[in-house]
Protein backbone atom coordinates (compact mmCIF):
# COMPACT_ATOMS: atom_id res chain seq x y z
CA UNK A 1 0.00 0.00 0.00
CA UNK A 2 1.23 3.49 -0.87
CA UNK A 3 0.05 6.80 0.57
CA UNK A 4 -0.25 9.61 -1.95
CA UNK A 5 -1.12 13.28 -1.72
CA UNK A 6 -3.60 14.02 -4.48
CA UNK A 7 -1.89 17.38 -4.97
CA UNK A 8 1.43 15.62 -5.65
CA UNK A 9 1.12 15.23 -9.41
CA UNK A 10 4.68 13.94 -9.77
CA UNK A 11 4.08 11.32 -7.08
CA UNK A 12 0.88 10.19 -8.76
CA UNK A 13 2.68 9.96 -12.10
CA UNK A 14 5.39 7.76 -10.56
CA UNK A 15 2.79 5.54 -8.90
CA UNK A 16 0.93 5.06 -12.19
CA UNK A 17 4.17 4.17 -13.98
CA UNK A 18 5.18 1.67 -11.30
CA UNK A 19 1.84 -0.05 -10.71
CA UNK A 20 0.37 0.15 -14.25
CA UNK A 21 -3.26 -0.10 -13.05
CA UNK A 22 -6.16 -1.00 -15.30
CA UNK A 23 -8.27 1.68 -13.61
CA UNK A 24 -8.07 4.50 -11.08
CA UNK A 25 -11.05 5.29 -8.83
CA UNK A 26 -10.80 8.81 -7.43
CA UNK A 27 -12.76 8.65 -4.18
CA UNK A 28 -10.83 11.42 -2.41
CA UNK A 29 -12.03 14.98 -1.90
CA UNK A 30 -13.11 17.52 0.67
CA UNK A 31 -16.68 16.57 1.56
CA UNK A 32 -17.29 18.88 4.56
CA UNK A 33 -20.05 20.97 2.99
CA UNK A 34 -19.98 23.82 5.52
CA UNK A 35 -16.18 23.87 5.48
CA UNK A 36 -16.18 24.24 1.70
CA UNK A 37 -18.46 27.27 2.03
CA UNK A 38 -15.79 29.04 4.09
CA UNK A 39 -12.83 28.03 1.91
CA UNK A 40 -13.77 27.92 -1.79
CA UNK A 41 -10.14 27.77 -2.91
CA UNK A 42 -9.54 24.53 -1.05
CA UNK A 43 -12.93 23.16 -2.12
CA UNK A 44 -12.16 23.66 -5.82
CA UNK A 45 -8.57 22.46 -5.45
CA UNK A 46 -9.50 19.16 -3.79
CA UNK A 47 -12.82 18.46 -5.51
CA UNK A 48 -12.05 19.67 -9.04
CA UNK A 49 -8.47 20.59 -9.90
CA UNK A 50 -6.65 17.67 -8.28
CA UNK A 51 -8.93 14.93 -9.66
CA UNK A 52 -8.82 16.58 -13.08
CA UNK A 53 -5.02 16.38 -13.14
CA UNK A 54 -5.14 12.69 -12.25
CA UNK A 55 -7.82 12.12 -14.90
CA UNK A 56 -5.52 13.71 -17.49
CA UNK A 57 -2.61 11.47 -16.48
CA UNK A 58 -4.87 8.45 -16.81
CA UNK A 59 -6.12 9.54 -20.24
CA UNK A 60 -2.53 9.86 -21.46
CA UNK A 61 -1.83 6.30 -20.30
CA UNK A 62 -5.16 4.82 -21.40
CA UNK A 63 -6.05 3.96 -17.82
CA UNK A 64 -9.76 3.88 -16.97
CA UNK A 65 -10.77 6.65 -14.58
CA UNK A 66 -13.78 7.07 -12.28
CA UNK A 67 -14.65 10.16 -10.25
CA UNK A 68 -17.21 10.34 -7.45
CA UNK A 69 -19.45 13.37 -7.69
CA UNK A 70 -22.56 14.25 -5.70
CA UNK A 71 -26.28 14.97 -5.76
CA UNK A 72 -25.27 18.44 -4.53
CA UNK A 73 -24.71 19.46 -8.15
CA UNK A 74 -28.52 20.00 -8.18
CA UNK A 75 -30.51 22.75 -6.48
CA UNK A 76 -33.00 20.34 -4.88
CA UNK A 77 -36.06 22.25 -6.09
CA UNK A 78 -37.63 19.62 -8.35
CA UNK A 79 -35.87 16.33 -7.67
CA UNK A 80 -35.45 13.44 -7.93
CA UNK A 81 -33.16 13.94 -10.90
CA UNK A 82 -32.02 11.87 -13.87
CA UNK A 83 -28.65 12.04 -15.58
CA UNK A 84 -30.26 14.25 -18.26
CA UNK A 85 -31.40 16.97 -15.85
CA UNK A 86 -29.40 20.21 -15.78
CA UNK A 87 -27.28 20.78 -12.66
CA UNK A 88 -27.66 24.00 -10.69
CA UNK A 89 -25.64 23.83 -7.45
CA UNK A 90 -26.53 26.18 -4.61
CA UNK A 91 -23.40 25.88 -2.48
CA UNK A 92 -19.61 25.89 -2.93
CA UNK A 93 -19.28 22.13 -2.50
CA UNK A 94 -21.80 21.46 -5.26
CA UNK A 95 -20.18 24.01 -7.57
CA UNK A 96 -16.75 22.45 -6.97
CA UNK A 97 -18.06 18.96 -7.72
CA UNK A 98 -19.72 20.16 -10.91
CA UNK A 99 -16.50 21.87 -11.97
CA UNK A 100 -14.71 18.59 -11.29
CA UNK A 101 -17.13 16.81 -13.62
CA UNK A 102 -16.61 19.47 -16.31
CA UNK A 103 -12.81 19.45 -16.16
CA UNK A 104 -12.56 15.68 -16.06
CA UNK A 105 -14.87 15.22 -19.04
CA UNK A 106 -12.85 17.82 -20.94
CA UNK A 107 -9.49 16.16 -20.18
CA UNK A 108 -10.65 12.54 -20.22
CA UNK A 109 -13.86 12.04 -22.25
CA UNK A 110 -13.92 8.33 -21.45
CA UNK A 111 -14.04 8.90 -17.69
CA UNK A 112 -16.87 7.76 -15.43
CA UNK A 113 -18.64 10.54 -13.49
CA UNK A 114 -20.47 8.80 -10.67
CA UNK A 115 -22.97 10.87 -8.68
CA UNK A 116 -23.82 9.45 -5.25
CA UNK A 117 -26.14 10.46 -2.42
CA UNK A 118 -26.75 9.67 1.28
CA UNK A 119 -24.07 6.98 1.43
CA UNK A 120 -24.10 4.62 4.42
CA UNK A 121 -22.53 1.30 5.40
CA UNK A 122 -19.49 -0.10 7.18
CA UNK A 123 -16.90 2.64 7.64
CA UNK A 124 -13.67 2.81 9.64
CA UNK A 125 -14.33 6.38 10.82
CA UNK A 126 -17.94 5.55 11.74
CA UNK A 127 -19.24 8.96 10.65
CA UNK A 128 -22.02 8.23 8.16
CA UNK A 129 -25.72 8.47 9.02
CA UNK A 130 -26.09 4.83 10.04
CA UNK A 131 -23.51 5.31 12.78
CA UNK A 132 -25.12 8.57 13.87
CA UNK A 133 -28.42 6.75 14.43
CA UNK A 134 -26.70 3.83 16.17
CA UNK A 135 -24.75 6.17 18.46
CA UNK A 136 -27.87 8.11 19.45
CA UNK A 137 -29.69 4.86 20.25
CA UNK A 138 -26.85 3.58 22.42
CA UNK A 139 -26.39 6.90 24.23
CA UNK A 140 -30.13 7.47 24.74
CA UNK A 141 -30.22 10.97 23.31
CA UNK A 142 -32.33 13.03 20.93
CA UNK A 143 -31.42 12.78 17.25
CA UNK A 144 -32.28 16.07 15.51
CA UNK A 145 -33.00 15.73 11.80
CA UNK A 146 -34.11 18.04 9.00
CA UNK A 147 -37.80 17.53 8.30
CA UNK A 148 -37.70 18.80 4.73
CA UNK A 149 -34.74 16.99 3.12
CA UNK A 150 -35.34 14.08 0.74
CA UNK A 151 -32.87 11.71 -0.93
CA UNK A 152 -32.16 8.05 -1.48
CA UNK A 153 -30.23 6.15 1.19
CA UNK A 154 -27.46 4.42 -0.76
CA UNK A 155 -25.50 1.41 0.47
CA UNK A 156 -21.74 1.78 0.01
CA UNK A 157 -21.45 -1.88 -0.99
CA UNK A 158 -23.83 -1.26 -3.90
CA UNK A 159 -21.79 1.75 -5.02
CA UNK A 160 -18.66 -0.41 -5.07
CA UNK A 161 -20.41 -3.17 -7.02
CA UNK A 162 -21.92 -0.80 -9.55
CA UNK A 163 -18.67 1.11 -10.02
CA UNK A 164 -16.67 -2.04 -10.67
CA UNK A 165 -19.23 -3.29 -13.19
CA UNK A 166 -19.19 0.04 -15.06
CA UNK A 167 -15.39 0.03 -15.19
CA UNK A 168 -15.34 -3.55 -16.46
CA UNK A 169 -17.82 -2.75 -19.24
CA UNK A 170 -15.89 0.40 -20.22
CA UNK A 171 -18.89 2.65 -19.59
CA UNK A 172 -18.35 6.41 -19.61
CA UNK A 173 -20.10 9.64 -18.74
CA UNK A 174 -22.54 10.51 -15.95
CA UNK A 175 -24.23 7.79 -13.91
CA UNK A 176 -26.49 8.17 -10.88
CA UNK A 177 -25.74 5.57 -8.21
CA UNK A 178 -28.58 5.81 -5.72
CA UNK A 179 -30.72 3.52 -3.60
CA UNK A 180 -34.38 2.65 -4.23
CA UNK A 181 -36.12 5.52 -2.35
CA UNK A 182 -35.30 8.85 -4.03
CA UNK A 183 -38.10 10.61 -2.09
CA UNK A 184 -37.09 9.24 1.31
CA UNK A 185 -37.24 11.79 4.12
CA UNK A 186 -34.41 11.76 6.64
CA UNK A 187 -36.71 10.81 9.54
CA UNK A 188 -38.15 7.88 7.57
CA UNK A 189 -34.63 6.66 6.82
CA UNK A 190 -33.75 6.92 10.51
CA UNK A 191 -36.91 4.99 11.43
CA UNK A 192 -35.99 2.18 9.04
CA UNK A 193 -32.53 2.03 10.61
CA UNK A 194 -33.86 1.97 14.16
CA UNK A 195 -36.14 -0.96 13.29
CA UNK A 196 -33.32 -2.82 11.55
CA UNK A 197 -30.89 -2.24 14.43
CA UNK A 198 -33.49 -3.46 16.92
CA UNK A 199 -34.01 -6.60 14.85
CA UNK A 200 -30.23 -7.11 15.11
CA UNK A 201 -30.46 -7.00 18.90
CA UNK A 202 -29.57 -3.34 19.53
CA UNK A 203 -31.76 -1.70 22.17
CA UNK A 204 -32.38 2.03 22.29
CA UNK A 205 -31.45 3.46 25.68
CA UNK A 206 -34.03 5.52 27.59
CA UNK A 207 -34.12 9.07 26.29
CA UNK A 208 -33.59 8.19 22.66
CA UNK A 209 -35.98 9.91 20.26
CA UNK A 210 -36.05 11.44 16.79
CA UNK A 211 -36.85 15.15 16.55
CA UNK A 212 -37.41 16.93 13.24
CA UNK A 213 -36.98 20.61 12.44
CA UNK A 214 -36.83 22.56 9.16
CA UNK A 215 -33.40 22.73 7.55
CA UNK A 216 -33.38 26.52 7.88
CA UNK A 217 -33.54 26.20 11.67
CA UNK A 218 -30.35 24.13 11.72
CA UNK A 219 -28.53 27.35 10.76
CA UNK A 220 -25.90 25.57 8.69
CA UNK A 221 -23.38 27.70 6.83
CA UNK A 222 -24.09 26.21 3.39
CA UNK A 223 -27.49 25.91 1.76
CA UNK A 224 -28.74 22.34 1.30
CA UNK A 225 -30.69 21.04 -1.71
CA UNK A 226 -33.94 19.79 -0.17
CA UNK A 227 -35.29 17.43 -2.84
CA UNK A 228 -32.06 16.13 -4.33
CA UNK A 229 -32.86 12.45 -4.86
CA UNK A 230 -31.18 10.67 -7.76
CA UNK A 231 -33.14 8.51 -10.18
CA UNK A 232 -31.10 5.38 -10.83
CA UNK A 233 -33.03 3.54 -13.55
CA UNK A 234 -29.97 3.74 -15.80
CA UNK A 235 -27.82 1.57 -13.50
CA UNK A 236 -30.60 -0.80 -12.39
CA UNK A 237 -31.48 -1.41 -16.06
CA UNK A 238 -28.14 -3.22 -16.30
CA UNK A 239 -29.54 -5.94 -14.04
CA UNK A 240 -27.95 -4.72 -10.81
CA UNK A 241 -30.72 -3.90 -8.31
CA UNK A 242 -29.75 -2.44 -4.92
CA UNK A 243 -29.25 -4.68 -1.89
CA UNK A 244 -32.31 -5.26 0.31
CA UNK A 245 -32.23 -2.73 3.18
CA UNK A 246 -32.14 -5.28 5.99
CA UNK A 247 -29.16 -6.94 4.35
CA UNK A 248 -27.22 -3.70 4.33
CA UNK A 249 -27.74 -3.27 8.08
CA UNK A 250 -26.78 -6.87 8.78
CA UNK A 251 -23.52 -6.35 6.90
CA UNK A 252 -22.81 -3.20 8.89
CA UNK A 253 -23.46 -4.99 12.17
CA UNK A 254 -21.14 -7.85 11.14
CA UNK A 255 -18.33 -5.31 10.80
CA UNK A 256 -19.06 -4.11 14.35
CA UNK A 257 -18.40 -7.52 15.88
Amino acid sequence: MRRLECADTDGVEVALAETKPDAVVFAAGWSWVDGCEGDPARAFAENAEQPARVAKLCAERRIRFAYFSSSYVFDGVSGPYTECDSPAPINVYGRAKLEGERLIHQLNPGALLLRVICVYGSEAQKKNFAYQVLKAMREGRVLRLPSDQEGNPTFAGDIARWSLALLETKAAGVWHLGGPWPDCKRQDWAGKMVSAFQESGIKAMPGFSIQTIPTAELKQRALRPLKAGLRSEKITALGMPPTEFGGTIRELMESER
